[in-house]
């Protein structure tokens, strides 16, 4: 297992910053939401997708 991880020492801490950067991105895009703004950050005054 010790050989497996240190073979793959690279792989594995990219592979960890990866999911921290969209772990970061989701809880930013559920925190902008509870605060009522919107999920993409930008107002939804002229957005063609708003739904109306």
């Amino acid at each position: 297992m010790k050989a497996f991880i240190l073979e793959n020492l690279s792989t594995i801490v990219i592979g960890a910053v990866v999911l921290g950067i969209i772990a970061l991105a989701l809880v930013r895009t559920i925190l902008n939401i509870r605060k009522g703004g919107s999920a993409c950050g930008c107002g939804c005054d002229k957005c063609p997708s708003r739904g109306e």
